[in-house]
């Protein structure tokens, strides 16, 4: 990965994704559902993760389908008869797609984070058919609330995960393209193009509390800049263990669009 602004944040491992996909999976595959996918088909995700949704994908396309997953680091993803795997900079690479050859394209916590992300979207557009799909989601900026026992630490909650966000947008990640996908698909001639936003409360020890927790250790030398102390963070991480609080998740938007026939 190169280093500034354009680096992806997080790091690509299981014990990291999985919470992630433990909280939105179901968004995703919902939003699927809701495409009436076919046997046979050819699916693309880009950012493939650990691959929950390219296996979900490989389920709903079948044994004569294809699913193509592209990601910068691959180790997590298995290629199968159904599911072919490139490893991709996309920052610097194309995606390699024939144009016209993609039924239904995903892509989740991804654009947002690239600074060619209006470059890659038309590379799925591109690649997608007359009448194909576009699934994207991004965490998008919102308001913390927070609920503990001691009001000092309901205020800790709320200033750290306001500083997970103020760390990413300013090295380079758009908070705001969540919401400004639809418009952007409606301004290249997509149909039904539909967002969705989704905020839920998380509990201490539930994977959206475990998420906030890695993000901090993740970010820990740059949330110190941003003003906190090794103490807050401890006491940060303590509290995403306490069932007795109660945090507004990170709101996440959902767009599906369809290309013109």
């Amino acid at each position: 990965m190169t280093t500034g602004s354009s680096r992806y944040q997080f790091r690509n491992h299981i014990y990291h994704l999985h919470p992630l996909q433990e909280i939105l999976d179901p968004i995703t595959t919902d939003e699927l559902a809701r495409l009436e996918i076919t046997a046979g088909q050819t699916a693309l995700e880009v950012g493939a993760g650990a691959g929950s949704i390219a296996r979900h994908l490989c389920d709903l396309v079948g044994p004569t389908g294809k699913v193509m997953a592209v990601d910068l680091d691959t180790r997590l993803l298995d290629p199968t008869d159904v599911l072919d795997v490139y490893q991709r900079d996309l920052r610097a690479e194309p995606l390699s797609v024939a144009p016209g050859s993609i039924d239904v394209a995903a892509a989740r916590c991804v654009l947002a984070h690239l600074p060619n992300r209006h470059a890659l979207l038309n590379q799925m557009i591109t690649a997608l058919r007359p009448g194909g799909w576009l699934v994207l989601g991004e965490i998008v900026y919102a308001p913390v609330v927070a609920h503990a026992p001691r009001s000092a630490d309901s205020d800790l909650i709320i200033h750290v995960v306001h500083a997970i966000l103020d760390v990413l947008s300013a090295h380079g990640v758009d908070l705001h393209w969540g919401d400004k996908t639809a418009g952007v698909l409606l301004g290249n001639g997509f149909e039904r193009t539909r967002t969705r936003w989704v905020a839920q409360t998380w509990t201490g020890g539930s994977a959206g509390c475990r998420l906030f927790a890695d993000n901090a250790h993740q970010l820990h030398h740059k949330l110190l800049r941003e003003g906190l102390s090794h103490q807050d963070l401890d006491r940060f991480a303590e509290l995403m263990t306490d069932p007795a609080v109660l945090v507004r998740g990170y709101q996440f938007a959902s767009t599906t669009a369809r290309k013109p026939h």
